[in-house]
């Protein structure tokens, strides 16, 4: 089953160029969620991390800087995607291996799944309603009759917003994800 990704780069894209190829275990449709609300770099991290793994190993198996892998991987961690296993020696030096949280993966999917819904059927309604618009915001009718039909912001008059083509791809993207929530 493919799924057409509309990716846009998360807040915080970290960029390494990746030809890792792996990662039986995770699923494909988990694997483009993720990758759609993470992003490519995020996927590729959670693949190398088949077995427990240093910092180190990952960077070196994805030809990425160590910096980079570390920030994707506490970004990871934040979301309980990856666990942090230290281990100390007799020398008390500690190392320190990241491990995949297998339970957690679709977990997060389907929780981003599910937001996502929520927002696009809140957008749909509100596509639905008579919007007004200008050049920097939208407003239903009924705040744009308060405001005498200018702009707060910038005082503009605002005209009828026609929102056919953007309800349109709302829909096809509610589709696309409600079959994502039904195929998992």
């Amino acid at each position: 089953m493919a799924f057409r990704l509309f990716i846009v780069e998360p807040k915080g894209f970290y960029s390494c160029s990746s030809k890792y190829v792996g990662m039986a275990s995770l699923e494909n449709t988990v694997g483009n969620v993720l990758a759609e609300s993470l992003g490519p770099d995020s996927v590729d991290i959670i693949k190398v991390i088949d077995t427990p793994r240093e910092d180190k190993e990952i960077s070196k198996k994805l030809n990425c800087e160590t910096s980079k892998v570390r920030a994707v991987l506490n970004d990871l961690l934040e979301k309980n995607l990856v666990a942090l296993d230290r281990e100390r020696l007799d020398t008390g030096y500690t190392y320190y291996k990241w491990v995949r949280r297998e339970d957690k993966l679709r977990e997060y999917a389907n929780e981003y799944v599910k937001q996502r819904i929520e927002e696009l059927d809140r957008s749909l309604a509100q596509e639905d309603e008579i919007m007004f618009e200008c050049a920097c915001r939208r407003l239903d009718y009924g705040q744009a009759i308060e405001l005498g039909f200018a702009c707060p912001d910038c005082g503009k008059k605002l005209s009828h917003a026609v929102s056919v083509k953007g309800s349109r791809k709302i829909k096809e993207e509610l589709r696309r994800l409600n079959s994502i929530k039904n195929a998992s």
